[in-house]
């Protein structure tokens, strides 16, 4: 499974300055609040939730998104500032100004982020007094990309950070993103926040492309209790400061490099949250083929993926291959049992529509007990495939849930 690459105290990313803070919000002996500052204005990209009820952060992001400028991101944990009426809002435009005025920016250029605890007031005014000091305390060094994957947390039990290089042109490219999300994940996306920065000099317009392109097979290809988000947000930043040719072409050949550290880095970030599900003791690949379309095949995988008897049965080591079936059943008509071939790890568990003759239960116990299980599906209809990742499901995230307001 994906684990952070430790970053060297000269493996920072140039072009960008990072605060981190206790204001108070809900946590008593950890930071809370972020503060990330561009030196010159970043180009930016994002994706963010489909659901038809976003937080006020959500909304202020999507809205100047559009103008493709950043020049400071804000991130507070332990609420989520959403379904928080106009004074979710208020919130949301008291931070970006105080921001700006601190920074000397425009209010459209600050981002801002929330997570936590759905339909409580921000106490907004701990941010804004708070912002103006962090500033004193900047740095771009190892330990504050550490603090700051660490100031958004709310129920991970880690940090998630990745560092990433390539080349684009000859010049080094710089690329670091941290996550976090535990629960309430699921596309499209997840209770997820994700900042991705690189000091590369691509468009906006670019970024967008390739970022919508790798979140759908990385973002967007997680599960862990099917629950849409009201917060998901991924933003994409380039600091320009590598001094790299302009890039306006996403789908240039100078950035194939670049585009293969991006995806690596994405999928990474997302494993790590999959595999940090409240509860969570296993990494689950679901790859399904065989399908008559991408999508197909990832409505499929993701009905496997977000079985709870699947997943019980799983965190249970129990080969219990019927579940499966069932999943497929339920989710695509076009397929019959006598098509579909199951396999979990190497060992195949179905043929012309019954148990295959070579099916030991023992053996695919056993596989059950590793930390990373692969379940594969051909539907025999098509040539087309997806492949999505969850967790097990087990009585800690019961325990994790049902206690996370006390």
């Amino acid at each position: 499974m994906p684990t952070a690459l430790r970053l060297t105290p000269n493996a920072y990313l140039k072009g960008l300055k990072i605060a981190t803070t206790n204001c108070g919000i809900k946590y008593k002996n950890r930071d809370d609040l972020l503060l990330i500052a561009f030196e010159n204005e970043s180009n930016v990209a994002g994706v963010f939730t489909s659901s038809s009820m976003p937080a006020a952060p959500v909304t202020w992001c999507k809205k100047n998104i559009k103008n493709g400028v950043a020049k400071a991101l804000v991130v507070n944990a332990g609420n989520a500032n959403a379904f928080t009426g106009k004074d979710g809002e208020l919130a949301v435009l008291a931070t970006a100004k105080k921001a700006a005025e601190t920074l000397g920016c425009k209010d459209s250029e600050v981002f801002i982020s929330s997570t936590g605890v759905i339909g409580e007031t921000l106490k907004v005014d701990l941010i804004t007094a708070a912002i103006p000091q962090m500033v004193a305390n900047f740095s771009s060094d190892e330990a504050a990309w550490d603090k700051a994957a660490r100031a958004i947390m709310t129920t991970d039990t880690k940090p998630k950070l990745i560092k990433k290089t390539c080349e684009i042109s000859g010049t080094k490219i710089s690329l670091i993103g941290f996550a976090k999300g535990s629960g309430m994940i699921a596309p499209n996306m997840a209770t997820m926040l994700s900042y991705i920065f690189t000091d590369a000099d691509i468009s906006s317009a670019a970024l967008s492309i390739l970022l919508k392109e790798i979140a759908e097979e990385t973002f967007n290809s997680i599960t862990v209790d099917s629950d849409q988000s009201t917060n998901d947000t991924v933003l994409l930043f380039a600091t320009k400061a590598a001094g790299n040719p302009t890039i306006s072409d996403p789908f240039s050949a100078e950035i194939a490099d670049f585009k293969k550290a991006l995806h690596e880095l994405s999928l990474g970030l997302a494993q790590m949250i999959v595999i940090d599900g409240e509860g969570a003791k296993k990494l689950i690949e679901i790859e399904v083929d065989g399908a008559m379309s991408c999508q197909q095949a990832k409505e499929v995988a993701f009905a496997i993926a977000n079985s709870p008897l699947v997943k019980t049965a799983i965190a249970g080591c129990d080969p219990n291959w019927g579940r499966i079936v069932m999943a497929v059943g339920k989710s695509c008509s076009e397929t019959s049992p006598e098509k579909i071939i199951v396999k979990i790890g190497e060992y195949q568990l179905t043929k012309d529509g019954a148990k295959h003759p070579d099916y030991i239960e023992k053996t695919v116990h056993e596989y059950l007990k590793n930390s990373e299980i692969k379940i594969t599906v051909n539907l025999g209809i098509g040539k087309h495939g997806a492949t999505v990742w969850t967790c097990d499901l087990n009585e800690e995230y019961i325990k994790i849930n049902k206690d996370y307001r006390s």
